[in-house]
């Protein structure tokens, strides 16, 4: 038997703490030169710019990347929701894949459409006209011919639906839908005309902006109407009732576009701001009256956040700044390009930035997720959650995001 001895416990020991020693240096060294990386990455703009392009691969070149091919003298709408990138010709639907194969064929009847994306839904209308179908996948959920004509829809992420209607005996009529078609109820506005409406996440509450016409002052309100409300009431009495929230807006202000976001936060765009109304309180976002630079796009069709791009000159170049606001914590992320922002794109949580031969794809985060360039002018973009389709004359081209 081998007899181990008190020196020998205590070299092996020692070898072991130095082992220890090693690896723990190894990490903290491998820790650090992360850190410094991503400090550099953050401050310098041509490092970030290289590891973007040969360590992350962000950038996309174009003809590399799966296909969908168009005719050129053929009349097309193209969307994008849920998996897939459809075409609407001719008074049919195709819906492709991320892969550019053809996944489905529906007959939808429309010339002039009117949409809305959200989620897996599709809503799809004729435009100051009657008919309108709910899609969600590849299959039509519901189709209608509604009472009036159509001049604006919404649809949330559960396939509730709100229209506006008008050429009826009222100024505006507003029809919501269950996500099986069945009407809930409708409000019919005399006096005012709707301008948007829109259904919270829960489905518990409708919004909608109406202007009034009446007298010298054109004034805008927003009102709130409780869903639940409406179905406890009989035919005779008022849905009037159901209103639980009234916003008068200020007279120089005209309310553009509504959207509901977390937590039935209500989010305003005005002509000259964005506002937020929780628990009947309105609170500014964003100030769309700069003037120092120049703001030339702004909105808030984001995932709890709105934006505004800023344009400014900087020696001999243009330069644009993406300020994403959290429309709950009023942190501010920018996202900064040496180029002049021709068009803009949004879905979720990202935005996607024409300028022209190249297309930026920025979340809300500021960071950049995807550059797509290209050797020819971008026509229009459609996105989704996953990808989204850069179109051509002659084709679609499918950027995974």
């Amino acid at each position: 038997m081998k007899i181990i001895g008190i020196d020998d416990k205590e070299e092996k020991i020692k070898e072991i703490n130095r082992k220890k020693i090693l690896i723990t240096t190894f990490i903290c060294i491998i820790i650090l030169i992360l850190l410094v990386t991503i400090c550099v990455y953050i401050a310098n703009k041509p490092f970030r710019e290289f590891i973007d392009k040969y360590v992350l691969m962000k950038n996309v070149v174009e003809n590399n990347v799966a296909s969908i091919p168009l005719e050129e003298s053929e009349n097309y709408a193209v969307y994008a929701y849920d998996k897939y990138i459809s075409i609407l010709k001719q008074n049919t639907l195709i819906g492709y894949n991320n892969s550019g194969k053809k996944e489905y064929e529906l007959t939808v009847e429309i010339t002039n459409p009117m949409v809305d994306i959200n989620n897996r839904f599709l809503l799809i209308a004729e435009k100051e006209k009657q008919k309108i179908y709910l899609i969600s996948g590849n299959s039509i959920i519901w189709e209608k011919e509604l009472e009036g004509n159509i001049s604006r829809v919404s649809v949330n992420k559960n396939g509730y639906v709100s229209v506006i209607l008008t050429g009826t005996t009222h100024k505006s009529v507003i029809q919501v839908l269950d996500a099986n078609g069945n009407t809930l109820f409708k409000t019919y506005l005399a006096s005012s005309i709707a301008m948007d409406s829109d259904i919270s996440y829960d489905n518990k509450y409708l919004s909608f902006a109406e202007i009034s016409t009446n007298g010298t002052m054109v004034q805008s309100m927003i009102k709130t109407i409780s869903i639940p409300k409406t179905q406890e009431k009989t035919t005779s009495e008022s849905i009037s009732d159901s209103i639980i929230s009234t916003i008068t807006c200020p007279i120089n202000s005209t309310v553009l576009n509504l959207k509901y976001q977390d937590n039935n936060k209500l989010i305003c765009m005005y002509d000259n701001k964005i506002t937020s109304i929780q628990n009947e309180k309105e609170e500014e976002i964003l100030n769309l009256e700069q003037a120092e630079q120049k703001i030339v796009f702004a909105d808030m069709e984001l995932s709890n956040f709105a934006y505004r791009i800023l344009e400014k000159n900087v020696l001999l170049n243009t330069q644009s700044s993406v300020e994403f606001v959290n429309t709950t914590s009023k942190k501010t992320n920018i996202y900064t390009i040496d180029s002049v922002v021709k068009e803009v794109y949004t879905y979720d949580n990202c935005i996607a930035l024409n300028l022209g031969s190249e297309v930026h794809f920025v979340g809300t985060n500021g960071w950049l997720n995807k550059k797509y360039i290209s050797s020819h002018e971008v026509r229009k973009i459609v996105m989704n959650s996953n990808f989204a389709g850069i179109i051509y004359r002659d084709r679609i081209e499918i950027v995974e995001l």
